[in-house]
Order: structure tokens, then C-alpha cells, then sequence
């Protein structure tokens, strides 16, 4: 089997590696206009690709099998559209701020599946959530709790760089789409304000964020629905500054930008049937071993065990299947739970 994998960056780098690692007998290739820092594994290669050119990605596309998307989130959508014309069923990790169930019909059409938003969040969380409501019916209320933050909350804003800063930004500036009484509505980015702890972890802040994504198509029955972003206290009052001056991405990268990046992830799944309150809850940690950050591990892992699901012939359907779709699958589920434990990325049943 041959695999190409769009981007060879923070999250590229890490997904074709364990991808290569993990499948031997198949063939990974990078496309990236760089050449990335890749391992030197046999079955690891580069080549030169501009990845905002769709004729070339769709070209690139149809040498490959499987294709796994990893650019920036301004390009997401249209390399997905690209796989819908090479024929080619692509796993893909970009946050588009288009809504990718609207490439469906397409895809149906093309005989190709699209799983989009396979990260963190949106990603696990959404994979989690969909296995709670097909294990235990649709809930009333469910608020997903997901944030990357500084191990040591002391450094500066209580964060290191760990993904694109624009993309960063995005997060804080675009209004939150949030499920409310039954019905969708948006409301501005930082509004939800509370604290909440976690075992292990100890007090965070959350805020309302824009990452429920397909959550709002595929379960519009779930009566109040929510993402919101965790950062250590006092992250948020920090930051509205530099937000107001224009300043934030410079910031960033000129006090937060750090080596090793040592991380510390949390994502804290949370349902309500009822009296009945369940929370699925996952930490993680940067890796000093293999010098990958929590966020990588739980996004760039999270990726590659989805392209590996595919590959294994799970999950291809045609059509677009976000991972709340995925999750009804008991063995889809089961792949992807397992092949992150096996990597040391583990979420429990917090209640």
C-alpha cells in the first residue's frame, strides 16, 4: 500500500513517521514544499509538492492508496476535493472553517470515504462522544473540555507553542457555534466563563470555543451542546491585551515558542442523561523520549491510527465520516481506543 501524507509539519512529520513505523511493508511520502525533518526509515520519502495547488495534490493522489491530510487549515477543504477527484479515500486532520459534510454527496458520488477533523478536538472528542451516545443513547447535555497548556503554568501566559500560532489566533477571534435549548446559536469567543478541575491536573479555566464542528449536523438532537478551551488561570486576562494591539501571534512566538516544549494536554468528554452524568477523561504528557509533544501525540497519533483504521478496511463507507459516525462501529471504536493505548495515549472513565 502506498501513503501520501499532505504537509510535513509539526503534525506531518510525526503522522508519517508512525505511519511508516507502523505499517513497514507499505510506502510513505511526504508532500511538502520543504523538505521536512523525517526519520530515516526505508519506507519514508519526500517529495516537492505545492499543497495550495489542487491539480498537483490530485495528481499526487491518484499514484497513492490512502491519503492523509496534514496542511494548514486554510487548505484542508480543497485538498479533501482533490481526493474526491483523484478517487482516493483521504484521512484528514485540518480545520477547515468550511463545514466538510457538505463534500457528501461528492464523495458518495466518487465511491471514496472522507474522515475529517481527526486531531484532538475535533477529533477524539467527537469519537468519544459518538461512542457514549451509541453506547448510551443520546444524552440532553454535553460539553467537551479540551485545552494544551505549559506543564509548568508559571512560564509565560502559561503556554508553549505547540501548532500553527495563526491558527492559534483563529480560536480566539472566531465566535463560538454552541447547541442551546434545542437549538443552534453563536456567541462570542471567552463568553461560558467558569473553573473546573481535573484528577491529576488540578484547576483550569474554560472558556466557549468554536469546536463542535460536525457535532452540530450529526447530533442536532442533543438539547445543549458546547466545546470549551482550558487554559491555567488568569490565561485569558493575560491575553485580551495583546488580542486588542494586534500583538498576539508575535507574542507567542517570541515568549512561548520553547525547547523541549514540555506540554501538558487534557480533554474531558462530558454527558448527561438525566440525573446521570458520565466524563471520559484523557491527560497526557510531552514525551521526552521521543521529544513529541502531548499535542502532537494526541493529534498527529490520533491521525495516523485513523489512516491505519482505514487501511485495515474499517470505516470506508463512502461519503464523509466524522469520527461521531466512525464510533457507532464497535471495532472502529475498538482500532482506534487500542492503537493509541499501545502508543501511551489513554483515556478512562472519569465517572
Amino acid at each position: 500500500m502506498n501513503l501520501l501524507v499532505l504537509g510535513g509539519g509539526q503534525q506531518g512529520r510525526v503522522i508519517a513517521t508512525d505511519l511508516a513505523t507502523a505499517l513497514p511493508h507499505a510506502r510513505v511520502t511526504v508532500a511538502d514544499l520543504r523538505r521536512p525533518e523525517l526519520a530515516a526509515l526505508g519506507n519514508l520519502a519526500w517529495v516537492e509538492a505545492d499543497g495550495a495547488d489542487a491539480t498537483v495534490l490530485a495528481r499526487l493522489m491518484s499514484a497513492n492508496d490512502l491519503v492523509v491530510g496534514a496542511l494548514p487549515s486554510r487548505l484542508g477543504y480543497s485538498a479533501m476535493r482533490a481526493a474526491i477527484e483523484a478517487r482516493r479515500s483521504m484521512v484528514d486532520v485540518s480545520f477547515s472553517a468550511e463545514n466538510p459534510l457538505t463534500l457528501d454527496s461528492d464523495a458518495r458520488r466518487a465511491g471514496v470515504a472522507l474522515v475529517p477533523d481527526c486531531g484532538l478536538a475535533p477529533g477524539l472528542s467527537h469519537l468519544l462522544l459518538g461512542h457514549a451516545a451509541a453506547t448510551h443513547g443520546t444524552p440532553d447535555e454535553a460539553v467537551i473540555y479540551v485545552g494544551g497548556v505549559a506543564q509548568d503554568a508559571t512560564r509565560p501566559f502559561g503556554y508553549v507553542v505547540t501548532w500553527s500560532v495563526d491558527d492559534l489566533l483563529e480560536e480566539f477571534v472566531r465566535p463560538a457555534r454552541i447547541q442551546r435549548d434545542g437549538n443552534p446559536a453563536e456567541v462570542p469567543v471567552f463568553s461560558g466563563y467558569e473553573r473546573v478541575s481535573f484528577a491529576g491536573v488540578g484547576e483550569m479555566e474554560a472558556f466557549l470555543s468554536d469546536g463542535l464542528r460536525t457535532l452540530l449536523d450529526t447530533y442536532p438532537e442533543i438539547r445543549d451542546m458546547a466545546e470549551k478551551t482550558l487554559r491555567w488561570p488568569g490565561h485569558i486576562d493575560a491575553i485580551r491585551p495583546l488580542l486588542a494591539r494586534g500583538t498576539f501571534v508575535a507574542t507567542m512566538r517570541a515568549q512561548c515558542s520553547v525547547d523541549p516544549p514540555e506540554d501538558l494536554v487534557v480533554l474531558a468528554v462530558r454527558a448527561r442523561w438525566g440525573s446521570i452524568t458520565r466524563e471520559t477523561l484523557l491527560v497526557d504528557r510531552y514525551d521526552p523520549a521521543t521529544r513529541h509533544t502531548a499535542m502532537a501525540r494526541t493529534t498527529a497519533l490520533t491521525t495516523s491510527v485513523c489512516a491505519q483504521m482505514l487501511a485495515a478496511g474499517l470505516a470506508r463507507t463512502p461519503g464523509v465520516n466524522p469520527l461521531e459516525r466512525v464510533a457507532r462501529d464497535p471495532r472502529a471504536f475498538e482500532f482506534v481506543r487500542d492503537g493509541l493505548a499501545r502508543r501511551g495515549v489513554r483515556f478512562h472513565a472519569a465517572s
